[in-house]
Formats: structure tokens, sequence, C-alpha cells
């Protein structure tokens, strides 16, 4: 299965993907940590964390958008990178905190990893293969390039990251020289497609394809108009990422309030990142005998354990173990809804459709897990957060049993 991804079809979205994992390294680990070391209040963090995420979920579909339908996934890949390169380092070095800098590394981030999944999308139905292990490659560069990444800010300073982040984005972009991608969707052709199918249309189907509001909305609304099943899956994936948001967004400032270092949050991501790589692997395996939801609900219990965790752990070098757990939750999770959203949006969408998944899970769901779970934080403590975030990952569990049921 792994040496598929050596074939030649596949090399270059390997390449993508390895990239992308050095190059998230280098600065998805610090955000919190550095804001807070700025001297950034919890509260404030989370507001700032939530309007990010808010602009992230904005900016998603305008990327798969631009994806599927204008600049084609290649082009809109590669002006993602720019934009985030520019944005983190003006977060390393920027004015007001860094803030500017995150807010727009935000934005242009939100396309980064739809736009890769599509291309890999493009790439498996091409050649064949699992997407599994394609995203095991980003997990393991991850894992790697955290470690190293951590050394460097230790010894350089939170300026290092700037640099890092851009040199990452520019080996990328090296890779993404002579790249071709599916040509963009023609929407008007679409429309008239949809309408065709509709025996309301009748005589008026210009002015319905022109007119409707429904597609004023580009490639989301057609996305959700042919792919009845999306909606109530991102619908499960919003109130999972509640609880799985405040881990996300706070889980770094536990460990730094219990005495953590820089280097140990980056140890801790390193070890979820590698947790991540066999659960990849192997989660093609269980789906293809037991199906979405059991490797889905598995990734629930995952998560729920190590918010759990983080809860009645004191210790930041025994929180590093327990990231373990994470990295088992988010690689269940992950994989089951990349393929649930494959198996239920059109090839030509997968832009759109991983994009409106990643502006629901990290998006709109991070969002009201920053902006309350800081609230939380501060005044009631890390641990009733954390219990909270627990109950909200298995109460999603029944949820997901009734969503997944044929998947």
């Amino acid at each position: 299965m792994t040496l598929s991804l050596a074939r030649a079809g596949m090399r270059r979205a390997s390449y993508l993907y390895l990239g992308v994992g050095l190059m998230q390294a280098c600065y998805l680990p610090y955000t919190a940590i550095v804001f807070h070391s700025r001297g950034v209040g919890v509260e404030s963090i989370g507001l700032i964390s939530a309007m990010n995420a808010m602009i992230a979920l904005a900016a998603a579909p305008i990327w798969g958008h631009l994806g599927d339908a204008t600049l084609g996934r290649a082009a809109a890949f590669r002006l993602s990178l720019v934009l985030s390169a520019t944005g983190v380092m003006l977060f390393a070095f920027g004015p007001l905190d860094g803030i500017p800098g995150a807010t727009l590394s935000a934005f242009a981030g939100a396309g980064i990893v739809p736009l890769l999944d599509a291309i890999g999308m493009e790439r498996l139905a091409a050649t064949g293969g699992q997407w599994g292990p394609l995203r095991a490659l980003t997990s393991g560069s991850y894992a790697t390039a955290c470690i190293a990444s951590g050394a460097v800010v230790a010894a350089a300073g939170i300026g290092a990251i700037g640099p890092l982040y851009a040199g990452g984005a520019l080996i990328i972009l090296l890779g993404t020289i002579g790249l071709r991608t599916n040509a963009p969707l023609n929407l008007h052709a679409a429309a008239e497609q949809e309408l065709q199918r509709s025996e309301l249309a009748g005589g008026n189907a210009e002015i319905a394809v022109v007119g409707s509001w429904r597609d004023r909305f580009g490639t989301a609304s057609i996305t959700f108009r042919r792919s009845p099943r999306l909606a109530p899956f991102l619908l499960l994936s919003l109130f999972m990422n509640l609880g799985a948001g405040a881990f996300y967004a706070y889980g770094t400032i536990r460990m730094q309030d219990l005495g953590g270092t820089e280097s140990m949050v980056a140890l801790s991501s390193s070890v979820s990142a590698a947790v991540e790589i066999p659960f990849f692997i192997a989660g093609a395996i269980v789906v293809t005998r037991l199906g979405l939801r059991t490797l889905y609900i598995f990734g629930l219990l995952g998560l729920a354990a190590c918010t759990f965790a983080y809860a009645v752990i004191p210790s930041p070098e025994l929180l590093i173990t327990a990231r373990g757990l994470c990295g088992v939750g988010f690689s269940s999770t992950l994989l089951a809804s990349v393929m649930a959203v494959r198996s239920m949006v059109p090839l030509e969408l997968q832009a759109t459709g991983q994009a409106l998944l990643g502006a629901i899970s990290f998006g709109l769901a991070v969002s009201i897990a920053s902006l309350v779970g800081g609230v939380i934080y501060a005044q009631f403590g890390a641990e009733v957060l954390f219990y909270l975030a627990t109950l909200i990952l298995l109460s999603a569990i029944p949820f997901a049993a009734r969503i997944l049921r044929n998947a």
C-alpha cells in the first residue's frame, strides 16, 4: 500500500505531503505559547484564536472556489503558500504581538490542506491507492521537524519561526513547478446540468441559471446540492470539534502553565504526529473491514481519553506521553472524515468539499471552542475546560453511530 506512493504518478503528491508536514511543524506548535510568552492573556488568546478561526471559516470556501472553478488547484495552492509564509513572517517579527500576521496566516492556511487533499485525490483517482498512507507522510515529516524546530526555537528564539516556515514553503513551491491538475469547473455549465435534471425549470431555464440565489455561492452551493449527505456529516464534525477544539486551542497553554518549555511542547506535538503514522496507514484496512463509522468512533474515544488526561495529569512530562492519545484520535477522525467527504462529494468538487470540512471542523468549531474555552479556562481553570471537552467528545458517539451508519 505504501509502495504505491513511489509510483511515477504519486511521487509529486508524496513530495508535497512531506513538505507540508515540514512547514507546519515550524509554526503550528508555537502560536498559543508565543502569544502567552508575549504577555497576552488566556482570554485574549481565546479571542484571537476565535477571530482567526472565523476568518478561516470564511476563507475556506473561497479557496475551494478558487481551486475548483477559477485559478485551478495548483495555482490556488501556490498562492495560499505564499500568503501563509508572509503571514508567519509577520507573526514572528511584526507589530501588535504578531496578531496581524497570525490573521493573514489563518486566511491563507485555510486553503493549504484542502487544496493539497484535492490534488492528492486527483492523483489517487488516476493511479489507485488510499489517502491514509499519503497523509501519513505529513505526520512523519511533522514529527521529525517538530523536534528540529523546537531545538532551533529554543536556541535562536521565536523569531526563527518565520524563516523556518518560509523555507518550508519554498521547498513545497519548488515541488509545484510543472504541476498540472484538472481543469477548473465551468460553473455555468454545471448550473445548466442541475437545471436539466429539474422538471421545474421549463422554458425559463436560462433565467434560472443566471438568477437563482442558489448559484450565487459558487461551488459551495453546487457541492451541497450534489451531496445531500454532506450537511448532516458536517454538523457532526462541528459538534465533535467543539470538544477537540478546546484541546487544540489550550493544550499547549496547559502544558506551559504546568512548567513545560517550548521544547517540551514541540516534543509533545512530535509524539502525537509519530503516533498518527501507523493509524493513518492501518486506518484504510479498518475502513475496509469495519467501516468508516467504527474508525470515527474509535477516534472519538482516543480524543476523549487525551482531553481527560490533560484534566487530571499535573506533570508536563507525563502530558507529553498522553499526547499520543491525541495522535490516535486525530488520525482516526481525520482519516474517516476525509474519506467520508471523498465518498459523498464528486471528484470535480473535492477541493470545495474538503474546504467545507476544514471550515466547519477547524474554523467554526475551533472559533467557538477558543472563545468559550478561554473564558472557562480563565474563570474556572483548565480542569473544568478539559472535563467539558471530554464530555462533548463522548456525547458525539451516538450521533456518529447514526449519521455514519451506512458509511
